[in-house]
């Protein structure tokens, strides 16, 4: 039988129970993430977060993405 274990979402402190024995039933699956989405959250917590927040940090993530692209046109707009 695999190990499950409550954690505490570094970003937003609620507890979760993370399966990471049985990987394809824990709360993380239910969120699609890109290898980009990926990067960016390990670049900023070495632990599992709750679903909530990986949302949430793809949604950061994908406004920070999609501002650098508007600035980009707009710079390149006025030159």
């Amino acid at each position: 039988m695999h190990k499950h274990e409550q954690k505490r979402c570094p970003r937003c402190q609620v507890l979760f129970e993370c399966k990471s024995g049985s990987i394809l039933l824990c709360q993380c699956q239910t969120v699609y993430l890109t290898p980009e989405h990926l990067e960016y959250v390990s670049e900023r917590y070495t632990d599992c977060l709750c679903a909530s927040c990986l949302k949430a940090m793809r949604m950061e993530y994908d406004i920070a993405q999609l501002t650098d692209q508007i600035e980009a046109l707009a710079g390149n707009k006025w030159r």
